[in-house]
């Protein structure tokens, strides 16, 4: 990413922060363009269909007030990300949404080493907390790490995630999480706050999302939390964790970034 789209993200980023807050509080509007509007094939409307495959109202519903609320200011109006980390690791709780199909793709998603064993249960905007982050991201340009690979800058653009750059918080690819990974640990791997996906995955995402998608990190329990504390948030109690469940960290995990 060159300086100019540099700026142009942060631009797009700052215009977007202020909107998203108010997508908190108020209904959607009537824009002729509304997402709430928008039909599929054979005319059922795209939330209707989005909710049919189990796609959580509240999240959804924020999302589509997202892009109403900044109607021409998001490039990707076609693909949207929802990672439900109410969800614990070893589901699939990343849901690729085709805003124009209606078809909802599912994927595994890593959640950092000190926000859970296998429930993400504490967030962090915080640097150096290896915790994941709640709220919306703006996606926008890749580069390669020499960790990583293939990755995907993300721009956090509410008060609970506005650290992400600072943070090295992207997408990218990871050996640990697998369905191999899962049967021999009894959990997804951890990493230190991206959100980490299957190797085999991770191009496809890439694709689909880096020309201006947003993505959003939820917890049913903690987004509205997240507003009025966005430093750190996380659940009462601990964490009960089943037999079997490796509890250590296996080398490799939270690779991090460069």
């Amino acid at each position: 990413m060159n300086y100019s789209e540099k700026n142009h993200s942060k631009l797009i980023s700052g215009v977007l922060v202020v909107l998203a807050f108010v997508t908190m509080f108020f209904a959607s509007s009537s824009y002729a363009e509304s997402m709430y509007n928008r039909r599929v094939a054979g005319g059922r409307l795209l939330f209707d269909v989005l909710l049919e495959q189990y796609v959580p109202r509240e999240p959804l519903d924020l999302i589509f007030r997202m892009f109403d609320y900044n109607e021409g200011r998001i490039p990707n109006t076609d693909y949207a990300v929802l990672v439900d980390y109410s969800r614990p690791s070893v589901e699939k709780r990343l849901y690729l949404l085709n805003l124009r199909s209606g078809r909802v793709e599912r994927f595994h998603v890593a959640h950092g080493i000190r926000s859970g064993i296998l429930e993400t249960r504490s967030f962090s905007n915080l640097p150096d907390s290896w915790k994941s982050s709640l709220g919306f991201y703006y996606a926008k340009g890749t580069y390669l790490s020499s960790k990583n690979g293939l990755s995907l800058y993300l721009d956090g653009i509410d008060r609970s995630n506005n650290n992400s750059r600072i943070r090295n918080i992207v997408l990218h690819g990871a050996t640990y999480v697998s369905e191999d990974f899962i049967l021999r640990n009894g959990r997804l791997g951890w990493s230190e706050g991206c959100f980490a996906v299957g190797l085999e995955h991770v191009q496809y995402l890439i694709n689909t999302l880096q020309n201006g998608s947003i993505l959003l990190s939820y917890h049913k329990d903690l987004i509205a939390y997240s507003r009025r504390y966005p430093s750190e948030q996380s659940l009462f109690g601990d964490e009960i964790i089943p037999p079997g469940v490796n509890t250590r960290r296996n080398p490799g995990e939270g690779g991090g970034t460069d």
